[in-house]
């Protein structure tokens, strides 16, 4: 029986009717379900292509009765835009230019079936994809006029702001502040609205909210009455988007009292850690999910399912008491080691939750060991007995769109469960989490073994500029993998499966060889450039590398002084001795070191006794509130001062605009980093003479 999946609606102009029922007989061998109507001449086109909706006319082009420029204009002006495939007796490259261009999808040589098939079945999902967006853009457009009907009748006082102007109120918000018409608050800061004491803390509250780094979604504050008096109130604050636009809104009510606060406060948390409940942690996680920006440059959303090992045995020697003291020790282990935009939930008996906005893979993997070493350590003592235990902690990384709260814990908890399964005690990286579709862990070895091999990764670069006036060229490199839409997929989409896969040695030779070879063709051109490459933890361990790259810089007779080879922080503590003894392997050869999300840690100039490093590049941290945050700029010139005893040279990335460059000369920061400058490209083309403070 025929279904809408197999069902295909043809309209077939074709002078032979043997080649006509040829060509629908392939397509029936291939599942089509074809149910074809032959036309001869314009008229009976019209009137075909007006009684219903077809799913593709094809035509062939010397037709007397039916010229082909005719069908394909009566072909797009029909009510569903019937795509137009054109048939001739042979292919024809010039033949099909003109056709396209007419606004067919393409020329078939009649003759070759197979490719005819292909080309009918791409154009099937192509307009079942076109036909799908536009049912769901119609779901959209009655979903939002419903909302739209909903928020204008609501007794909620509710805006919609954007960059911090308003650009929709409804009639509640508006009474509110005494205003009786839309139009008198769209264009408006909210700013104006706002108390003049609270003013300054309901700006650093928004700004950090929209860029994701504030895990409280909502803010009592004082606002500006219709009289002028003061309103004490409580904003609630949730990601949206108008017109396609992404925004902010603000359901506004009136401040609860003590009592009400306390209540609130108490229905999030669990009664025996003090940590959030499971409730709250997964309607934080969804939030998290939903408002994750599009995959790129910089960190992630991480998340780890921290399991007790051996919980069960535990209550039936000690009881219940010694057990829930032991998940009290661990809640404040657990409290004591995350941060405070970190969300920590007692997910269950004896399961720990942690979601870890705007953190990268590395970071998540060096809190989770962390934690397991902080476990294993710790000691619990109940009814004069001393009680040990550990844990099995699994890592999810996930990106936009990848999947909702309950799949993304699912992911977690199956890696927590291979740890366990491996002896416990142990972390595990999940090798699917964050990735997209259902591509399986073998899946994405095999996609990135052929990306080695077909050259389906490539290089781009940032200049590195100098406040000092060295016009010394130094570029940091980073790496790219061609993805199908023609866009490209950046490290944190594709190294965390790379490790898991054991990978990443091969890639990082990829990288460093094809650094190489760029340097050497920079230097033939009379420059002299500095390249960091950015090393992944699975290098660190390779017996292989400085072998190899002791080879690569003889054959493209190139200096290791033009190399810096670049460490992120966190791999460093977990990986010491291998880092330390990568760090001496590369001095040798006359190459730099560099550490990078320098600052993070509340020890980092102790990580420099084991590797001295000569750069160290600040974390993100650092960088992007430097000029709003008083904290952040004390610490920036106490790091900065500290590297300059020590004679290190301090780099600061994510620059993006020209006051924050202003700061860092000011601070006697050494390099500078960031869009402001140049965004990541191609070549290394920037003129480093031009930099002037």
């Amino acid at each position: 029986m025929a279904t809408e999946k197999n069902l295909l609606r043809l309209v077939i102009a074709e002078e032979s009717r043997n080649d006509a029922e040829h060509l629908i007989n392939v397509l029936r061998n291939a599942g089509f379900a074809v149910r074809a109507i032959s036309v001869e001449d314009e008229e009976a086109l019209q009137t075909v292509l007006s009684e219903c909706c077809h799913d593709l006319f094809i035509c062939a082009p010397q037709l007397e009765q039916l010229p082909l420029e005719s069908a394909a204009q009566i072909a797009s002006q029909s009510d569903g835009n019937t795509p137009l495939l054109v048939l001739n007796e042979h292919s024809d490259p010039e033949l099909r230019l003109q056709v396209m261009r007419m606004g067919a999808l393409d020329l078939v040589d009649k003759s070759d079936a197979e490719h005819f098939r292909l080309v009918v079945e791409r154009e099937v999902r192509n307009l079942r994809e076109r036909r799908r967006l536009y049912q769901f853009e119609t779901a959209l457009r009655e979903t939002e006029r419903r909302c739209h009907a909903l928020l204008d009748n609501s007794r909620d006082a509710i805006a919609y702001v954007h960059e911090g102007m308003h650009i929709y109120a409804n009639a509640a918000y508006l009474e509110r502040f005494g205003m009786d018409r839309g139009e008198a608050i769209e264009g408006m800061p909210i700013l104006d609205l706002i108390a003049v004491d609270d003013q300054a803390h309901f700006k650093d509250f928004l700004r950090r909210y929209s860029q994701g780094k504030h895990n409280e979604d909502h803010l009592e504050i004082s606002i500006r009455g219709p009289k002028g008096e003061t309103q004490a109130v409580v904003m609630h604050f949730s990601g949206a988007s108008i017109d396609g636009e992404p925004c902010t809104q603000i359901l506004m009510r009136g401040k609860a009292t003590g009592l009400e606060q306390e209540l609130a406060n108490l229905s999030r948390r669990d009664m025996l850690t003090g940590l959030f409940n499971r409730k709250y942690f997964l309607e934080q996680l969804d939030r998290s999910l939903a408002e994750q920006p599009p995959a790129g440059e910089g960190a992630s959303l991480g998340l780890l399912y921290l399991q007790i090992d051996n919980l069960e045995a535990a209550h039936a020697s000690l009881g219940i008491t010694s057990v829930e003291l032991v998940l009290s020790d661990i809640a404040r282990l657990i409290e004591g080691q995350t941060g405070e935009n970190d969300i920590a939930a007692h997910y269950a008996n004896a399961v720990f939750t942690i979601l870890l906005p705007n953190r990268t893979v590395h970071e998540a993997i060096g809190l989770a060991e962390a934690l397991r070493q902080s476990i294993e350590e710790h000691v619990s003592e109940a009814d004069n007995r001393t009680i040990t235990k550990s844990c099995s902690i699994g890592i999810a990384m996930l990106s936009e769109g990848g999947a909702n709260a309950s799949q993304a814990i699912n992911l977690a908890a199956e890696a927590s469960e291979a740890a366990r399964r491996e002896g416990g005690n142990r972390i595990h990286l999940h090798a699917t989490a964050g990735q997209s579709g259902n591509e399986s862990g073998s899946d994405w070895k095999s996609r990135l073994e052929h990306a080695l091999a077909d050259e389906a990764f490539y290089l781009v670069y940032q200049p590195m500029v100098s406040l000092s006036g060295d016009q010394t060229e130094r570029y940091e490199t980073r790496l790219r993998l061609s993805a199908d839409n023609g866009q490209f997929l950046a490290p944190r989409d594709f190294m965390p499966f790379a490790d898991q896969c054991g990978l990443t040695p091969a890639i990082d030779r990829w990288l460093t060889q094809t650094v190489l070879a760029a340097i050497a063709q920079r230097r033939a051109a009379g420059h002299e450039p500095h390249v960091f490459i950015k090393i992944t933890g699975g290098t660190l361990g390779d017996p292989e590398f400085l072998p190899f790259l002791t080879s690569q810089l003889e054959r493209l007779d190139v200096k290791g002084t033009n190399l810096v080879f670049e460490l992120s922080e966190p791999v460093a503590m977990t990986q010491l001795k291998q880092a330390k003894a990568f760090r001496q392997g590369v001095k040798e050869l006359g190459c730099s070191f560099a550490l990078d999300q320098f600052g993070r840690e509340f020890n980092s100039f102790q990580l420099l006794k084991h590797i001295p490093a000569d750069y160290l590049k600040l974390d993100r941290s650092l960088c992007v509130d430097l000029t709003d945050s008083v904290e952040t700029q004390r610490k920036l010139r106490q790091i900065v001062d500290t590297a300059h005893t020590m004679g290190k040279q301090v780099i600061a990335g994510f620059l993006e605009e020209a006051t924050a460059l202003a700061t860092l000369w000011q601070y006697k920061v050494d390099l500078v980093q960031g869009h402001f400058l140049q965004e990541p490209v191609l070549e290394m083309n920037y003129d480093f003479s031009g930099m002037v403070i």
